[in-house]
């Protein structure tokens, strides 16, 4: 194929690499939290930085989305299944991206709380507030999506270097900031 291209863009590149980030740090500020008292300013700092960034991933999600439609990406490398099993990983990374952040949302406001975005002005409220929904939300986030989301990842980070360093191809190299 001749316009077939052989690596990523810069810009998928860096949305990438800006996920692997931010979703690291997601998951330190909550982790943290939980060393700090209740009344401790710290604690709730970091819940408030934990669904600032939360929110961020949300909104990122989907300007790469939008890009990713609208630019070509390097074909899978190996056999059709192993194609497959990589468009569906894929797809559930991304369903897991936004179903994370938006239930957290959902969650803070079906308990009746408002989420403000890095203290400069609150999300909009969907929700009317209803404890018992939140509660059945705060399990789906916690409990299922959060495991989901690290099987997925780590599926990823595995898949990736087993393609590095069993069947040493390049489809490790082509997402890596330089060749």
């Amino acid at each position: 194929m001749a316009n077939q291209i052989e690596r990523w863009n810069p810009v998928s590149k860096g949305l990438h690499w800006l996920f692997v980030i931010l979703l690291i740090c997601v998951w330190g500020a909550v982790e943290l939290h939980e060393f700090y008292d209740r009344e401790d300013p710290m604690r709730g700092w970091l819940v408030r930085l934990h669904f600032s960034l939360g929110t961020t991933v949300l909104l990122l999600l989907a300007v790469r989305l939008f890009w990713r439609a609208r630019h070509a990406r390097p074909q899978a490398a190996g056999p059709g299944w192993q194609r497959a099993l990589s468009k569906l990983t894929h797809a559930a990374l991304y369903l897991v991206l936004l179903a994370m952040p938006a239930s957290g949302i959902a969650m803070r406001q079906l308990f009746g709380r408002d989420t403000e975005f890095f203290g400069l002005f609150p999300l909009p409220r969907l929700l009317a507030e209803n404890p018992d929904i939140g509660k059945q939300l705060a399990f789906m986030h916690k409990e299922v999506l959060w495991p989901a989301l690290l099987t997925l990842v780590g599926l990823h980070i595995a898949a990736a270097l087993w393609h590095h360093f069993v069947r040493k191809d390049d489809t490790l190299t082509r997402m890596l900031p330089q060749r």
